[in-house]
């Protein structure tokens, strides 16, 4: 009985540091998935291989999902941009708000833009600052029932290298091409901070105004455009995807493998 109640104390407290919207907090829950699933197979026995060996089957559950769906998966390498509608309220209730907050720090807006394939969504509401050679976007992301949001603001070096700070909640499920910097904050951060963070990113780059790229209403849409598809061919060259046509890409099993290694490290890191 007492083995029982143990169990059932790992099991609450593992869901209610979960439940928390710090990230630090529902990672530690992550780990406590572990030391739970470790409880189930060692309490009952009394053998800790048991219970390294049941708590290791987290480990390999990522695959389920990699081998039933992302296995699958027929990328687009040119994604076209086409005018969107925003999601509902239900779906990203913050949407107005953080359109509100980017505008307000002299960002105009240029397109409500987005693409589709078959149960992923993606919409993109973008921004420019002429003034501070700034590119502003809203993202969310739709995948049947679930969903995130983040925002995300980019600085172009006259030399094409490519300066992104975000707070994206998930790490990327492709590799970044190397002429990107990236630099990934916490996503309860306000855009004020993420901005302020944005240009002391490019300062420690030692690029000034002049070295980087004037921004027009125009051009952002194409340079978003761009940016993915330089982004897919990184990764057809690197063997992370593999070509399946002229038009579509999947993953290949290096590809698989990596997204492995990314949502163990989003998930324990």
């Amino acid at each position: 009985m007492s083995e029982l109640l143990l169990f059932l104390g790992l099991a609450v407290l593992t869901a209610a540091f979960l439940s928390f919207r710090q990230i630090w907090l529902r990672r530690f829950g992550v780990w406590m998935v572990g030391v739970t699933s470790f409880a189930a197979g060692y309490l009952p026995t009394g053998k800790v291989w048991v219970g390294v060996a049941v708590a290791s089957l987290w480990l390999f559950v990522p695959w389920i999902e990699i081998l039933l769906r992302v296995r699958h998966l027929r990328l687009p390498l040119r994604r076209k941009l086409r005018q969107f509608p925003p999601p509902s309220r239900e779906v990203f209730p913050t949407l107005e708000e953080d359109s509100e907050q980017i505008e307000s720090a002299g960002f105009e807006h240029v397109a409500d833009t987005g693409w589709e394939m078959e149960e992923y969504r993606q919409f993109l509401r973008l921004y420019a600052r002429p003034s501070g050679r700034e590119e502003a976007v809203i993202t969310c992301v739709q995948q049947n029932e679930l969903g995130f949001a983040f925002i995300s603001i980019t600085s172009r070096g006259n030399d094409g290298t490519v300066y992104t700070t975000w707070n994206c909640p998930l790490t990327a499920s492709l590799q970044m091409p190397p002429t990107l910097h990236l630099q990934r904050l916490g996503e309860d951060v306000s855009f004020e901070k993420l901005l302020a963070a944005h240009g002391a990113f490019v300062r420690q780059h030692g690029l000034t105004w002049e070295q980087l790229s004037p921004v027009d209403l125009d051009s952002v849409h194409a340079a978003v455009e761009r940016d993915m598809e330089v982004q897919m061919q990184h990764n057809l060259s690197v063997g992370v995807l593999r070509p399946l046509d002229d038009c579509h890409g999947g993953y290949s099993w290096k590809g698989m493998l990596f997204l492995w290694g990314r949502v163990l490290k989003e998930l324990f890191v």
